[in-house]
């Protein structure tokens, strides 16, 4: 049997995955299993662009979409990452997060246009990977995540960021202006093999790690923005961000945006002409009263 699921998941499976607010706690109430899962990253050496991946899903998606990352390079500033949902005819697109389905194989259930590594090449440690999941229970909780090598060459930790407005999520680097957030899940969503540089302190059960002389992974943490509660991601946003860069998923702030410059413009400039017509008119008036008292005075 093959050990991907190439087809696309299912809006269902997809919607039925944990948010955020409910993966919270599964870093901590399963660190010996994460632990257990780093070490098999370490153990069979694959590449950095391999981790852990908390599994939770930010916003649903309809049939015939999948969620799908995509970068925007902001000039002066660097590159974000940017999800939301996409209609699956519309791109080309190749897996970047993965689940282990109900049929004990990897599938991807996130998405990226940017092309990354075939996972079928490590076909040992996917089938040891799989193996602890389904034994463990672990289906919803950890996946796989692929990082294209773009990524991979920035050396920086991310915060994801939610835009409920606009249905997306914005990955960004903790080295660029951040978002504020009115309310933060502050949880890590993915682990590199043997973490060093960012230890956690899951508790007692996790084993201790033998060092290797690799590369520690970057970290991403997730931060998830709304006014009242974790009741639901999908009311007015409490998030401020400006991004100014063509064909963003932030049109309509942007059209707004560009609407209220115009109309300030318009305003401003109806403003001078009034102005301008209003001095000329004082202006006239005063030059005809000069005028007429200088007629009375040689009347007179």
């Amino acid at each position: 049997m093959a050990l991907i699921q190439e087809d696309f998941v299912s809006a269902n499976t997809y919607n039925s995955l944990p948010t955020i607010q409910e993966a919270v706690n599964v870093p901590r109430e399963h660190a010996a299993d994460l632990g257990h899962l780093q070490q098999l990253l370490a153990g069979h050496n694959v590449p950095e662009s391999i981790s852990i991946r908390l599994i939770h899903r930010h916003y649903d998606i309809a049939d015939g979409e999948a969620m799908v990352f995509r970068d925007i390079v902001l000039p002066a500033h660097g590159t974000v990452e940017v999800m939301r949902a996409t209609p699956i005819a519309s791109a080309q697109l190749h897996g970047k997060n993965f689940l282990v389905s109900s049929t004990g194989r990897l599938q991807a259930y996130e998405y990226t246009n940017d092309t990354t590594i075939d996972l079928s090449e490590y076909e040992t440690f996917i089938t040891e990977f799989v193996k602890i999941v389904v034994e463990r229970k672990l289906q919803h909780k950890f996946g796989l995540k692929i990082n294209h090598h773009r990524q991979i060459e920035i050396k920086a930790d991310r915060k994801e960021f939610e835009f409920p407005e606009e249905q997306c999520t914005v990955t960004i680097p903790t080295n660029l202006p951040l978002p504020e957030a009115t309310h933060e899940i502050d949880v890590d969503t993915d682990w590199g093999a043997l973490d060093s540089k960012h230890t956690r302190n899951p508790g007692k059960s996790r084993p201790k790690p033998k060092p290797k002389p690799r590369p520690s992974s970057t970290r991403t943490t997730c931060s998830h923005g709304y006014p009242a509660g974790p009741e639901d991601c999908r009311g007015e946003y409490q998030l401020k961000l400006h991004v100014q860069e063509s064909k963003t998923p932030f049109t309509r702030q942007d059209k707004t945006r560009q609407d209220k410059t115009r109309q300030d413009k318009t305003r401003q400039d109806k403003t001078r002409q009034d102005k301008t017509r209003q001095d000329k008119t004082r202006q006239d008036k005063t030059r005809q009263d000069k005028t007429r008292q200088d007629k009375t005075l040689l009347g007179s």
